[in-house]
């Protein structure tokens, strides 16, 4: 017989088959009647009972191929396989009742599977199951060392930044020491991000107090100043202290009220200026109980006793946007935003350049020249220019003077909020600073 059901297929049908043929036996007439579509066949049974004995179907798929039959009591009697089960069956069956004693007595007529057939789907089931397992433990390795991996990098990202931190500072100050890292200067904002309100700048080298560390920015204190900073421009740890080293130098800062910078290291010469308490001098050299300073664009000297002396990073300054409006004209804003740029470039004696170097006069000329005014060379010259206004009254845009001596040696352009830019010395060059580092001689306004 043709192989056409597995085993476990084959033993529901016939469980199916023995509850159809048991059914049918205890109907109300006793009459077993089996139907499969096609020609039935009629068995008189003691003489008086049929049963019809399905010649075709399922007998058929469960017979042997050739379908041999015999003849029985006028039937044809079905032979090979099942078959045998069911004639048994129809041969025994009673006017009363008709039993079948038991499925597993017709499943053991059913085809059964090879040996090798069985042993190679267990081989296989096997054979897959190891498979799938081994496949299962590979990813999870795989997963476990993704992890490892990661849970390393992040611990030795949190040791990097942990080691960073614990650098001790070069300069005196500073707890966690970070250096700008620009070419003139780094904008300070509210929030750690670039859309955030400009609180101030950093210029180049200065050192700044690292208060925070986020994704990308620092949140740092320098000066009078604290925002946010980018990342990518801050010097940090080891890079900071080297950094840091070559750009520190000596500075005084002042401890007196109006401190009186002077011609000679005496008290008999002529003073030069003063210079407001708090504000840092640059150190020329220290002698006994003096320290000359360069101050603007010329030397002086100033008492010792009044400043004390140090190596010190630039630090940050304030920096409040500037707004159109409240007697600030479209163009004084235009102007201020527009000398910003050069910040941090050099100082030149007698130069005129904003990138390569300029001196005071040089510097407002050319800012000034680019929004069509024309100034004087010098200074001196340029305190004549535009119209006198009072201290008092100054707006942004306006240009303060300052005394060098008995006369004016010195020029910046006011940009609001006590605040000058202006190119300072050659240590500094470009910078903003306060407006009152000493007191400004006259100032006139350019811009009606």
């Amino acid at each position: 017989m043709r192989k056409i059901f597995s085993y476990k297929n084959g033993k529901y049908i016939a469980v199916g088959a023995a509850g159809i043929l048991l059914a049918a036996s205890v109907s109300i007439f006793g009459v077993a009647k089996v139907s499969d579509g096609k020609a039935n066949k009629s068995v008189q049974n003691n003489g008086n009972y049929n049963a019809v004995i399905p010649s075709a179907g399922i007998a058929v798929l469960m017979s042997d191929e050739e379908q041999n039959t015999q003849e029985i009591n006028g039937a044809d009697e079905l032979s090979g396989g099942i078959a045998s089960a069911l004639n048994t069956y129809y041969n025994s069956m009673e006017r009363s009742s008709v039993s079948l004693e038991s499925a597993e007595t017709v499943l053991k007529f059913l085809p059964q599977q090879d040996e090798e057939q069985a042993e190679a789907a267990d081989s296989a089931g096997t054979e897959n199951a190891a498979e799938s397992e081994e496949q299962t433990k590979e990813s999870t390795e795989q997963a476990a060392e993704s992890e490892d991996k990661s849970r390393q990098q992040q611990t030795a990202s949190a040791s990097e930044e942990k080691q960073e931190e614990s650098v001790t500072s070069v300069v005196d100050g500073y707890t966690v020491l970070g250096v700008a890292n620009v070419e003139n200067y780094l904008n300070v904002r509210e929030t750690p991000d670039t859309e955030g309100e400009l609180l101030g700048k950093l210029p180049m080298n200065a050192g700044c107090e690292i208060l925070e560390t986020l994704d990308g920015w620092y949140k740092v204190s320098s000066g009078n100043v604290e925002g946010y900073v980018s990342a990518e421009f801050l010097l940090t740890g080891k890079e900071a202290n080297e950094r840091a080293k070559q750009a520190l130098s000596k500075v005084a800062h002042v401890n007196a009220d109006m401190l009186m910078v002077r011609e000679e290291p005496n008290t008999d010469c002529s003073i030069l200026t003063r210079v407001a308490e708090g504000e840092e001098l640059e150190v020329a050299d220290e002698l006994d109980g003096w320290v000359k300073v360069n101050i603007d664009d010329v030397t002086g000297y100033v008492s010792a006793d009044y400043v004390d002396v140090y190596n010190a990073l630039p630090r940050g300054v304030t920096l409040k946007e500037l707004s159109y409006g409240e007697g600030v004209t479209s163009t004084a804003v235009d102007l201020i935003e527009y000398a910003k740029q050069f910040l941090g470039n050099p100082y030149v004696y007698g130069g005129t350049s904003l990138t390569n170097g300029t001196d005071c006069s040089g510097f407002t000329m050319r800012i000034f020249e680019h929004f069509g005014y024309s100034l004087s060379r010098t200074s001196r010259e340029q305190a004549f220019n535009g119209t006198r206004v009072s201290l008092d009254e100054i707006r942004p845009g306006d240009l303060l003077f300052y005394y060098h001596g008995s006369s004016i040696g010195h020029v910046a352009i006011y940009i609001g909020n006590g605040q000058i830019i202006h190119a300072s010395t050659e240590r500094t060059g470009i910078i903003i600073g306060n407006a009152f580092y000493t007191t400004p001689a006259c100032a006139t306004r350019i811009i009606n």
